[in-house]
């Protein structure tokens, strides 16, 4: 999931990967994470939804390419700027919204609570983070302090991920599969050894 949310750097409304060749990196980094809610469905109904957003997202993405073309009027890019920019804003909106969710909701199961309070803050500050979106459509002069903001808010998530793929499991949870894995193998052997005989 780390791998696949840095290559999205395009859950910045601001990314370069929106106006160039490089959106289909972004494709990318959707598909890594597609193949990781697949795996991560069956925990809750969150990441189950974020299977969904994440098919959304790159069929959107895959929606611009044909706009990256330079061949189109100055009336048809401005108002494919518009809206590819508003589709974006919920898009994503939606994205760390479920995502986020699924984080917390999972870590209060399992209580952990530094993950739960990462997630819960990340959460209200998706609210403030694309309301602001919003509000600059009513006053655009605000966009240098958004695109400085999205780095930020980029990072916080990478955070909350990182926090996830070190403290998600409980202490022992590797060792204790291993330990499940040499059980069920030597099961098999002595099974085996039993039926030549």
């Amino acid at each position: 999931m780390i791998i696949g949310y840095i290559s999205i750097m395009g859950v910045l409304p601001y990314s370069f990967l929106y106006y160039s060749g490089g959106i289909y990196i972004a494709v990318g980094g959707g598909l890594i994470m597609l193949a990781g809610f697949c795996k991560l469905e069956e925990y809750n109904i969150y990441f189950k939804a974020m299977k969904y957003i994440s098919v959304i997202y790159i069929l959107i993405l895959l929606g611009f390419t044909p706009f990256l073309v330079p061949r189109h009027s100055e009336e048809i890019m401005e108002i494919f700027l518009i809206v590819s920019k508003i589709t974006r804003i919920c898009v994503m909106f939606a994205f760390h919204f479920f995502m986020l969710s699924g984080i917390l909701s999972l870590a209060k199961e399992i209580e952990n609570i530094k993950v739960a309070k990462k997630a819960k803050r990340n959460l209200y500050i998706s609210y403030v983070f694309f309301s602001l979106f919003i509000l600059e459509f009513y006053l655009p002069v605000i966009w240098l302090i958004l695109f400085a903001l999205s780095f930020v808010y980029f990072f916080m998530i990478i955070s909350t991920l990182y926090s996830c793929y070190m403290r998600i499991t409980y202490e022992g949870h590797d060792e204790e599969i291993e330990e499940k894995y040499q059980a069920e193998t030597e099961s098999r052997k002595k099974n085996k050894k039993n039926k030549k005989r």
